[in-house]
């Protein structure tokens, strides 16, 4: 009967020393990382202000390859949520920005199964002085209230919370860098949405120097025109021109006029602008040894009528778009495409530069002293 009731008293010591070391240990915890990275602030704001970027500086992601996301509120800022669930490694779980400060500090809500509640990051970006360079401070915070298993387990935070704040600062370092390196803060980019217009397209090249691309741009345009008159097309937009290749040599690119129908007449025979489609009929025809040239009314590999003088025709590209607008020399236009690029990078929207993804530019203005007005477009997945 002693040794039970020393028994029960020892039990009863331990249980008490428990509590006791638990209410004593904190019930809060913290960690943070940081990394320097030399992207412009405001891509390094973006990235973070968004959750479509998410897929890449996912811890969980690293843990889980197949990790199911979904995403709800909106695109950018407070709000902005993914919701994941995955193997047993990372469960499920959420993210939500719930408050933003413009190149400064975004916070976000966090819900996995980490020991704890109210749980956040809170990523502060710190310029240096020169301006070149900014430190990105990534910290994980998190409640454990009178929760003595929530205590004990804060022992361990920097174990899997430690690696997993590490994880992701270490992630959007090697994003940013994947990014061009282009600053975007004064030019003012929209989404928009482009309705598809009939369109008479010739493809050309030329060195990289304003003269001679612009003589290519003046003599397709020629060609084009004379391939409307015949077949009784007006002119029904700005010339666009439509980057296939800016290689290091030459400019390779397509001249493209909007017309006013969709539909015109030679020899009594109606012929219909479409809509660029590949069937797999035609697909067969091209791939043929000895397939006929291609003449009127036959579509090419690009799905594209051919009609001749090497014009053909399509619908253009039709949904979402990001496009801005310059004015002054042809030569900065190479470096807004790269600004739309990396806009369309740290914002999350999905580009391809083949086929109708591919960029256009078209001079809606030009001044009595001949300065021009371009307005550059790049089509984005919403």
């Amino acid at each position: 009967m002693t040794r039970v009731l020393e028994l029960l008293v020892s039990l009863l010591i331990v249980a008490v020393l428990i509590v006791v070391v638990g209410a004593l240990l904190p019930n809060h915890g913290h960690v943070e990382r940081e990394v320097e990275v030399s992207s412009p602030l405001r891509q390094i704001f973006d990235s973070v202000n968004t959750l479509r970027r998410f897929p890449e500086w996912s811890p969980e992601r690293r843990l889980d390859p197949q990790l199911r996301m979904e995403y709800e509120g909106p695109r950018t800022g407070v709000g902005a949520t993914v919701n994941w669930s995955g193997d047993e490694s990372v469960g499920k779980g959420s993210v939500k920005i719930i408050s933003s400060e413009e190149d400064s500090q975004v916070k976000m809500e966090v819900v996995n199964n980490f020991a704890g509640e109210n749980k956040t990051y809170t990523i502060t970006l710190n310029p240096s002085e020169n301006g070149k360079t900014t430190r990105i401070v990534w910290a994980y915070d998190v409640d454990y209230g009178w929760d003595l298993a929530w205590r004990y387990a804060g022992l361990y935070i920097h174990g899997k919370p430690d690696a997993t704040v590490q994880t992701a600062v270490a992630n959007v370092a090697n994003m940013l860098a994947s990014f061009p390196n282009v600053d975007y803060k004064d030019q003012d980019i929209q989404e928009v949405e482009v309705v598809g217009v009939p369109v008479l397209v010739l493809s050309t090249k030329a060195p990289r120097t304003l003269d001679e691309v612009e003589d290519a741009t003046y003599t397709s345009i020629a060609r084009i025109e004379a391939v409307m008159t015949k077949y009784g097309l007006t002119q029904a937009g700005p010339v666009r021109t439509v980057t296939t290749n800016w290689g290091d040599d030459n400019y390779v690119f397509d001249v493209s006029i909007p017309v006013d129908s969709t539909t015109f007449m030679l020899d009594g025979t109606e012929y219909t602008i479409n809509a660029p489609v590949l069937s797999d009929t035609v697909e067969d025809i091209l791939e043929e040894e000895d397939a006929a040239p291609l003449m009127l009314g036959d579509y090419d590999e690009d799905g594209y009528l051919i009609i001749e003088d090497g014009v053909r025709a399509k619908i253009s590209y039709s949904g979402h778009a990001l496009v801005t607008e310059y004015s002054g020399s042809p030569a900065a236009l190479p470096l807004l495409r790269l600004q739309l690029k990396a806009f369309s990078e740290t914002h999350g929207y999905l580009y391809s530069e083949m086929g109708g993804g591919r960029f256009w530019d078209e001079v809606i203005e030009t001044t009595e002293d001949g300065e021009q007005t371009f307005k550059v477009t790049l089509p984005v997945e919403p």
